[in-house]
């Protein structure tokens, strides 16, 4: 059991870094319409610049670092209850 070091990393340190990684935004039905063209692009073809510049477009000055974090990483684009949800 010696994967687990509390001197590197103490367990609300641990939390903070699992709970930071894990991210998402819901969009209500309007904007679904508005990004569909960008997500498709990103779902068929990889690209989620277009996708990652519009919602900019969309996002106050004080959301960009948290959207520019979520498109770090992969991403994953989905429909739930209407609502277009991209999370990471």
């Amino acid at each position: 059991m010696g994967a687990y070091s509390a001197e590197q990393y103490p367990a609300y340190e641990a939390w903070k870094m699992v709970v930071r990684k894990k991210q998402k935004l819901i969009f209500g039905p309007q904007y679904r319409r508005t990004m569909h063209d960008e997500c498709i692009m990103a779902l068929v073809f990889g690209c989620t610049a277009p996708l990652l510049e519009k919602i900019l477009t969309y996002s106050l000055p004080c959301e960009y670092e948290s959207v520019m974090d979520l498109f770090s990483s992969k991403i994953e684009i989905s429909i739930r209850n209407g609502n277009l949800v991209i999370s990471n």
